[in-house]
């Protein structure tokens, strides 16, 4: 009698011990397809992502082309030049007007387009600024201008302030103006530029004119993937 009952005991026991490895393989089994699954979707976004924005793709302005490019990109150049502005005449300036000479593009390059054109603090505050004197390269990508922009400077301080532009030609221009009230004792001088990459809107714009399927062509890949652009 008592071998029948530790019998059933071990029989217990043997089944629930059964019953918790098949719940524990279960669970590794749909944590393994839930890592395999996760793997693949963040695979499938780095492509997508390294696609659309490690590059201007191929041609390099295919936005200008009414045909499909090799390969889609979305990025441009955008160039920051810190110009240095210093008061010479040991005298305090209240919102003075300032005219600083700018050389946007010497090899004529196509790289700075009109409209582009901002004006940054060192605090990153955006200065109102208007442009005169413009001569281009071709169209309206600049080749130099005098950029007038107001600021404050203490008796004898020195100011950075960072000149933004760039190629792109779907840029609305900044709609300021300023009228340059004549010259005051401060220089400029333009220091050594930074070449940034940034999302370009005209090739945001120009990709709007593909469908779905076109889009996922354009990727190289069989995704199954819902992209929205805007460029407001």
């Amino acid at each position: 009698m008592s071998s029948q009952i530790d019998f059933v005991i071990s029989a217990g026991i043997f089944v629930v011990f059964i019953a918790v490895l098949l719940i524990l393989l279960s669970n590794t089994f749909i944590s393994n397809t839930g890592i395999q699954v996760t793997s693949e979707m963040r695979t499938v976004a780095f492509d997508i992502h390294n696609t659309l924005f490690s590059g201007k793709g191929l041609p390099t302005n295919w936005e200008d082309n009414n045909f499909p490019p090799l390969v889609v990109g979305l990025t441009t150049d955008l160039y920051r030049m810190p110009i240095l502005i210093t008061e010479t005449n040991n005298t305090a300036r209240n919102n003075a007007s300032i005219n600083a000479s700018v050389t946007f593009d010497i090899g004529c390059a196509k790289r700075a387009w009109n409209n582009t054109v901002r004006v940054y603090d060192s605090t990153n505050v955006l200065i109102p600024v208007t442009l005169y004197n413009q001569t281009f390269c071709t169209g309206q990508f600049l080749n130099k201008s005098d950029v007038v922009f107001n600021a404050t400077l203490s008796a004898l301080q020195s100011k950075t302030f960072f000149v933004y532009f760039s190629d792109d030609k779907n840029v609305t221009g900044s709609n300021y103006s300023l009228s340059f009230t004549g010259s005051i004792n401060v220089s400029s001088k333009s220091l050594p530029e930074i070449k940034l990459p940034a999302i370009s809107i005209a090739k945001m714009r120009a990709l709007r004119n593909y469908n779905w399927n076109d889009f996922i062509q354009l990727l190289g890949g069989s995704y199954k993937v819902y992209v929205e652009t805007s460029t407001t």
